[in-house]
Protein backbone atom coordinates (compact mmCIF):
# COMPACT_ATOMS: atom_id res chain seq x y z
CA UNK A 1 0.00 0.00 0.00
CA UNK A 2 1.28 3.93 0.02
CA UNK A 3 1.12 6.19 2.48
CA UNK A 4 -1.34 8.64 0.52
CA UNK A 5 -3.66 6.08 0.06
CA UNK A 6 -4.46 6.32 3.88
CA UNK A 7 -3.90 10.19 4.21
CA UNK A 8 -3.91 12.12 1.07
CA UNK A 9 -1.06 13.60 -0.81
CA UNK A 10 1.88 15.13 1.56
CA UNK A 11 1.33 19.09 1.67
CA UNK A 12 5.11 19.41 1.32
CA UNK A 13 4.95 17.31 -1.84
CA UNK A 14 2.39 19.16 -2.92
CA UNK A 15 4.39 22.56 -1.82
CA UNK A 16 7.19 21.66 -3.89
CA UNK A 17 5.54 21.85 -7.27
CA UNK A 18 3.51 24.71 -6.92
CA UNK A 19 4.29 28.03 -8.71
CA UNK A 20 3.10 30.69 -6.12
CA UNK A 21 0.51 33.29 -7.28
CA UNK A 22 -1.15 35.77 -5.48
CA UNK A 23 -3.11 38.74 -6.76
CA UNK A 24 -2.70 42.05 -5.44
CA UNK A 25 -5.43 43.87 -2.75
CA UNK A 26 -9.03 44.74 -4.12
CA UNK A 27 -9.97 48.16 -3.74
CA UNK A 28 -11.58 48.41 0.02
CA UNK A 29 -15.66 48.50 -0.82
CA UNK A 30 -16.24 51.68 0.94
CA UNK A 31 -14.80 55.03 0.53
CA UNK A 32 -15.68 55.92 4.37
CA UNK A 33 -16.31 53.90 7.21
CA UNK A 34 -15.60 49.68 7.86
CA UNK A 35 -15.20 47.73 4.47
CA UNK A 36 -13.70 44.64 3.08
CA UNK A 37 -10.66 44.02 0.36
CA UNK A 38 -10.21 40.39 -0.94
CA UNK A 39 -7.47 39.02 -2.85
CA UNK A 40 -6.88 35.25 -4.20
CA UNK A 41 -3.73 33.19 -3.66
CA UNK A 42 -2.41 29.64 -3.60
CA UNK A 43 0.09 30.62 -1.33
CA UNK A 44 -0.94 27.59 0.83
CA UNK A 45 0.06 23.98 2.28
CA UNK A 46 -1.71 22.30 -0.62
CA UNK A 47 -1.28 25.13 -3.28
CA UNK A 48 -4.98 25.34 -3.93
CA UNK A 49 -6.58 28.83 -4.79
CA UNK A 50 -8.45 30.54 -2.01
CA UNK A 51 -9.80 33.77 -1.42
CA UNK A 52 -8.26 36.10 1.60
CA UNK A 53 -10.41 38.98 2.93
CA UNK A 54 -9.36 41.51 5.32
CA UNK A 55 -10.92 44.87 7.22
CA UNK A 56 -10.21 48.17 5.60
CA UNK A 57 -10.84 52.05 6.66
CA UNK A 58 -9.77 54.51 3.55
CA UNK A 59 -11.31 56.99 5.85
CA UNK A 60 -13.80 57.60 8.79
CA UNK A 61 -17.29 58.62 7.54
CA UNK A 62 -17.23 61.60 10.41
CA UNK A 63 -14.24 63.34 9.07
CA UNK A 64 -14.31 66.77 7.43
CA UNK A 65 -11.16 66.52 5.82
CA UNK A 66 -11.74 69.32 3.07
CA UNK A 67 -11.61 71.76 6.11
CA UNK A 68 -7.85 70.62 6.55
CA UNK A 69 -6.92 71.54 2.83
CA UNK A 70 -4.59 74.55 3.00
CA UNK A 71 -5.16 77.50 0.37
CA UNK A 72 -3.64 76.96 -3.18
CA UNK A 73 -3.51 73.14 -2.06
CA UNK A 74 -6.42 70.51 -4.23
CA UNK A 75 -5.11 67.61 -2.04
CA UNK A 76 -4.36 66.01 1.14
CA UNK A 77 -3.14 62.71 1.01
CA UNK A 78 -2.76 61.52 4.29
CA UNK A 79 -4.28 63.57 6.94
CA UNK A 80 -2.53 63.32 10.56
CA UNK A 81 -5.04 61.76 13.16
CA UNK A 82 -4.54 63.48 16.15
CA UNK A 83 -5.51 60.68 18.48
CA UNK A 84 -5.30 56.67 19.01
CA UNK A 85 -8.81 55.62 17.44
CA UNK A 86 -10.52 52.32 18.39
CA UNK A 87 -12.46 50.24 15.64
CA UNK A 88 -16.13 49.36 15.53
CA UNK A 89 -17.39 46.13 13.73
CA UNK A 90 -20.49 44.67 14.05
CA UNK A 91 -21.03 45.94 17.90
CA UNK A 92 -17.61 45.29 18.73
CA UNK A 93 -14.60 47.30 19.51
CA UNK A 94 -11.17 46.84 19.40
CA UNK A 95 -9.13 45.42 22.31
CA UNK A 96 -6.27 48.01 21.49
CA UNK A 97 -6.14 51.93 20.26
CA UNK A 98 -4.63 52.33 16.78
CA UNK A 99 -2.98 55.77 15.03
CA UNK A 100 -3.99 54.99 12.06
CA UNK A 101 -3.67 56.88 8.95
CA UNK A 102 -6.25 57.51 6.70
CA UNK A 103 -6.40 58.64 2.91
CA UNK A 104 -7.13 62.53 2.55
CA UNK A 105 -9.34 64.41 -0.03
CA UNK A 106 -9.08 65.97 -3.39
CA UNK A 107 -11.30 69.10 -4.49
CA UNK A 108 -10.04 68.86 -8.12
CA UNK A 109 -11.81 65.71 -8.72
CA UNK A 110 -8.68 63.30 -8.52
CA UNK A 111 -9.72 60.48 -5.76
CA UNK A 112 -7.24 59.96 -2.58
CA UNK A 113 -6.73 55.64 -2.37
CA UNK A 114 -4.33 53.77 -0.28
CA UNK A 115 -0.86 53.27 -2.31
CA UNK A 116 1.21 51.49 0.33
CA UNK A 117 -0.44 49.33 2.76
CA UNK A 118 0.20 46.60 5.37
CA UNK A 119 -2.25 43.58 6.94
CA UNK A 120 -2.10 43.32 10.58
CA UNK A 121 -4.58 41.25 12.71
CA UNK A 122 -6.64 43.04 15.54
CA UNK A 123 -8.54 41.82 18.04
CA UNK A 124 -12.41 42.90 18.31
CA UNK A 125 -14.06 42.13 21.63
CA UNK A 126 -17.83 41.83 21.54
CA UNK A 127 -20.40 42.58 23.97
CA UNK A 128 -21.09 39.24 25.15
CA UNK A 129 -17.43 38.60 26.03
CA UNK A 130 -16.78 37.31 22.67
CA UNK A 131 -13.01 38.21 21.37
CA UNK A 132 -12.36 37.53 17.53
CA UNK A 133 -9.07 38.13 15.44
CA UNK A 134 -9.64 39.70 11.96
CA UNK A 135 -7.16 40.76 9.62
CA UNK A 136 -7.13 44.39 8.80
CA UNK A 137 -5.79 46.63 6.40
CA UNK A 138 -3.26 49.37 7.49
CA UNK A 139 -2.48 52.80 5.27
CA UNK A 140 1.44 53.31 5.03
CA UNK A 141 0.80 55.95 1.86
CA UNK A 142 -2.10 57.22 -0.28
CA UNK A 143 -1.70 58.51 -3.98
CA UNK A 144 -4.14 61.12 -5.49
CA UNK A 145 -5.33 60.18 -9.54
CA UNK A 146 -7.58 60.63 -11.73
CA UNK A 147 -8.87 57.22 -12.62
Amino acid sequence: YRLEDTFGPDPTMMRANCLVQTTEWSACSKTCGMGISTRVTNDNAFCRLEKQSRLCMVRPCEADLEENIKKGKKCIRTPKISKPVKFELSGCTSVKTYRAKFCGVCTDGRCCTPHRTTTLPVEFKCPDGEVMKKSMMFIKTCACHYN
